[in-house]
């Protein structure tokens, strides 16, 4: 699994198309639904997803709030969104849509071709980021390569980055943070660590951990993102690899 979704729709047999349809996209996991603005708030500040498929019609909107109202709303308790893709029975909210900054509109029935387009539009979105990381604290402006960079070790709300030649940097940012700004090449094994899966010489799924090069140590990784490391395990068969 490299990316999260959760689905925000009142229609439940809508929900199960949408899901469905997904199943085509394995890198994509669902954290969950919901039927109503509230408690997609409230889905999407525990489960922290990376999309969020959203049916603007759907009711629960109070006080002449827009439909929209739960990406503004979204804007008061984090600095890392989810990127939002509207799906709905109408073309209605287009305009609206674009004023806030959704990445499509897919209308229903949802058309796999047309949802293959918009995916493969947020994996690119995600791919293109970019190299440098400007690292600010105080006054102090450090500039770090990403390709550098072998893991990331969250500390309460700040990060932890160790680079090849041994340098820690610490970032007043939260690993959520960089996981949704670095290239899809860095892999969230653990919730206190991200890795660059390019440094990964060695995966001991006995034990849960991960060799990184030039780290002095092991890294775990947890139950909840197993998959992620089998993902990372798959990915790093070119199909050049031996096995013995």
């Amino acid at each position: 699994m490299k990316y999260s979704y959760v689905i925000i729709d009142a229609f439940e047999d809508d929900v199960q198309r949408l899901k469905g349809a997904l199943t085509l996209f394995p890198d994509y996991k669902c954290m969950g639904t919901a039927d109503n603005e509230n408690s997609g708030l409230d889905l999407i500040l525990r489960t922290t997803p990376d999309l969020v498929f959203l049916d603007v019609e759907i009711p629960g909107n109070h006080f002449n709030m827009s439909l929209f109202s739960i990406i503004t709303e979204l804007a008061k308790y984090t600095n890392n969104p989810p990127t939002f893709i509207v799906v709905t029975a109408t073309k209605t909210y287009a305009i609206d849509a674009i004023r806030n900054d959704v990445l499509d509109y897919l209308l229903k029935p949802i058309d796999s071709f047309q949802l293959r387009k918009v995916l493969m539009r947020y994996e690119k979105k995600r791919t293109d980021q970019p190299q440098i990381l400007c690292i600010k604290s105080h006054g102090d402006h450090k500039f770090v390569n990403v390709d550098d960079l072998i893991y990331l070790k969250a500390d309460n709300n700040t990060t932890d980055l160790f680079l090849r030649d041994g340098e820690k940097i610490t970032a007043f940012k939260t690993l959520k943070h960089f996981e949704q700004a670095l290239p899809a090449h860095f892999t969230r094994i653990h919730h206190s660590y991200i890795i660059n899966s390019k440094c990964v010489s060695r995966i001991n799924f006995g034990k849960s951990t991960c060799t990184i090069d030039n780290a002095s140590n092991l890294i775990p990784f947890s139950k909840s993102y197993r998959e992620n490391v089998k993902h990372l395990k798959k990915s790093l068969d070119t199909g050049n690899m031996l096995y013995v």
